[in-house]
C-alpha cells in the first residue's frame, strides 16, 4: 500500500505540474496580446499542442498497461518532468540466477508491444538498487547489467535497437529512504524513461541585437612531449 500511495502522490504531483505549465503558457499568451510577434505566438502554440500530445502518451500507456498496474507488476507516472514505466526487481529478474524471470518477460513482452508503435522517441533504460553493498561486484555493476538485460529483451522484441539506451543510477536516485525492506525493495527497480522528442526541447534563441556573446573558452595546452628516456648503462663485464 505505501508503494502505490507514494507512486500516486508522485504522479498527481507531476500532473498538477503539468497542468499549471500549461495554464502558464495560456496566461502568457494572453498578456503578449497584440504585442506579441508571429514567432513568439507560433512557439506558444506549439509548447501547447507538444504538452496535449504528452498528455495523451501518458494516458495511452496507462490504459494499454492497466492490468499491469493494477496488479501492482508497474507503475506508470511523471517523474522530473519526464514519463516513465518503472518495473520492481523482484518481478524482472530471478533472485537466484539474476536472469529476467518468466513473469518478468511477460511484462516487458507487454511493454515492447506499446513502444513499437511510437516512432518518435528514444527510450532510456535506467536501472536502480538500493543502498545494501552487494558480494563480488558494485551496485553500478549491477544496475548496469539490469538495464542492459531490459535493453536486450526489448530489442529481441522488436523495439528499435537505435531507439535505446541503457543506464545506471545505482543507489543514487533512491524514491524512498532505505529505512525499511519494503523501501529498499522499492528502491529496486528498472525505469524505462521515455525521452522527449526533438521538438519538445526548447529552441535555443540567438542573442538578441547589442548583446555581445559570451567568452570563448581558450584550448587548454597541450601538454609536453614526454622527455627523452635515457638510455641504460651498460653493465661491465665480469672479468
Amino acid at each position: 500500500m505505501t508503494n502505490a500511495r507514494h507512486s500516486l502522490d508522485e504522479t498527481t504531483v507531476e500532473r498538477d505540474a503539468e497542468r499549471e505549465r500549461s495554464s502558464r503558457l495560456a496566461r502568457e499568451k494572453e498578456q503578449l496580446g497584440n504585442g506579441a510577434t508571429p514567432q513568439e505566438l507560433d512557439d506558444l502554440r506549439r509548447a501547447r499542442v507538444q504538452a496535449t500530445m504528452r498528455g495523451h502518451l501518458l494516458r495511452s500507456l496507462e490504459d494499454r498497461l492497466r492490468d499491469l498496474v493494477q496488479a501492482r507488476s508497474a507503475d506508470v507516472s511523471v517523474r522530473k518532468g519526464r514519463m516513465v514505466v518503472r518495473f520492481g526487481d523482484a518481478l524482472l529478474f530471478d533472485a537466484a540466477t539474476g536472469a529476467l524471470a518468466p513473469a518478468g518477460q511477460a511484462a516487458l513482452r507487454s511493454l515492447a508491444a506499446i513502444l513499437r508503435e511510437i516512432p518518435d522517441r528514444d527510450f532510456l533504460v535506467v536501472g536502480h538498487t538500493d543502498n545494501q553493498a552487494l558480494r563480488g561486484r558494485t551496485n553500478w555493476d549491477a544496475t548496469a547489467a539490469h538495464a542492459i538485460a531490459v535493453v536486450r529483451f526489448l530489442q529481441g522484441e522488436g523495439v528499435d535497437p537505435r531507439r535505446l539506451q541503457a543506464g545506471a543510477a545505482s543507489e543514487f536516485d533512491a524514491l524512498a529512504p532505505n529505512d525499511s525492506a519494503e523501501q529498499r525493495a522499492l528502491n529496486r527497480r528498472v525505469e524505462v524513461v521515455l525521452l522527449p522528442t526533438a521538438a519538445e526541447l526548447p529552441a535555443i534563441a540567438p542573442p538578441p541585437p547589442g548583446v555581445a556573446p559570451p567568452p570563448t573558452i581558450a584550448p587548454a595546452p597541450a601538454p609536453a612531449p614526454p622527455a627523452a628516456a635515457t638510455p641504460p648503462r651498460p653493465a661491465p663485464l665480469l672479468r
